[in-house]
């Protein structure tokens, strides 16, 4: 009798990215994903020429204009993948070939469950010098192993199993702060999304409240975490960010009714 063979399981991978308006961004970030097996785009409804260039690439557009937060449209780009594991990128960022080499490599071998990245942040056209990650960010999912994610803001993901994860050793190129508008747009809509979670915890908000939170961030991301390296881009990345969560506790007690409580795409 001849004995079988058992061949190595050949696992594949889908590259998520959700989208709205980032025309000036999303082909270099597409061109960065293009080893996955299926490409994929949620597009929230873009005004703009981001979804034409997608599909002029070649990859698949799904549309969801009821934007209800980050952790929904990610669910919504999972039931649309076709393969073992999923990586969610965004269109601010770009995978290096490296990066690419190492998520093949672990897709490749189908040990792990659950994928790290840390960024390499670029403000304003200008690496962002210091140490801002050090425990790294889940991207990469083995599918089986997903149940989904919850949360309006810095979603996080659910999994029916023990994790088994790695820490990728090439960081993910982040351009975070591109402009000062779009920066301020981010402001606005990650304070909006932070505020809902907040008033629903039923927390202490209100100005004293955001000062008392705001202030270590800044102080914690300009001296302790090294962005003063950075020079004048080195503040601003600093000050944005500790101005996003005084807006969140500001918003939690002062904004009420409808538009409050819509999480809003930009």
């Amino acid at each position: 009798m001849l004995s079988t063979i058992k061949m190595p399981t050949l696992h594949k991978l889908c590259i998520a990215i959700l989208a709205f308006n980032e025309a000036s961004t999303i082909a270099n970030c597409l061109d960065s994903a293009k080893f996955a097996d299926q490409l994929l785009v949620i597009d929230a409804g873009s005004t703009d020429s981001t979804t034409s260039i997608a599909k002029s690439l070649g990859v698949e557009v799904y549309h969801h204009l009821d934007w209800q937060g980050f952790a929904i449209q990610r669910n919504r780009a999972l039931s649309y993948c076709k393969c073992d594991y999923i990586f969610f990128l965004d269109c601010d960022e770009i995978i290096p070939p490296k990066l690419a080499e190492e998520i093949r490599a672990a897709v490749g071998q189908g040990a792990i469950n659950r994928g790290l990245v840390r960024w390499e942040d670029f403000v304003f056209g200008k690496r962002l010098k210091g140490i801002h990650q050090t425990k790294g960010i889940p991207r990469l999912f083995k599918v089986s192993d997903l149940v989904g994610f919850e949360g309006q803001v810095h979603e996080g993901a659910i999994l029916r199993a023990a994790a088994r994860t790695l820490l990728f050793r090439t960081r993910l190129i982040h351009h975070s702060r591109r402009s000062i508008h779009q920066s301020l747009l981010k402001l606005a809509q990650y304070s909006q999304l932070a505020a809902i979670k907040l008033r629903n915890s039923r927390s202490r908000s209100g100005v004293a409240a955001g000062l008392i939170h705001a202030v270590p961030r800044f102080l914690n991301l300009y001296f302790i975490k090294l962005s003063f390296l950075s020079g004048a881009e080195g503040f601003l990345y600093s000050l944005l960010v500790a101005l996003e969560v005084f807006f969140k506790y500001c918003a939690a007690h002062y904004d009420s009714g409808p538009e409050a409580s819509t999480p809003v795409r930009r």
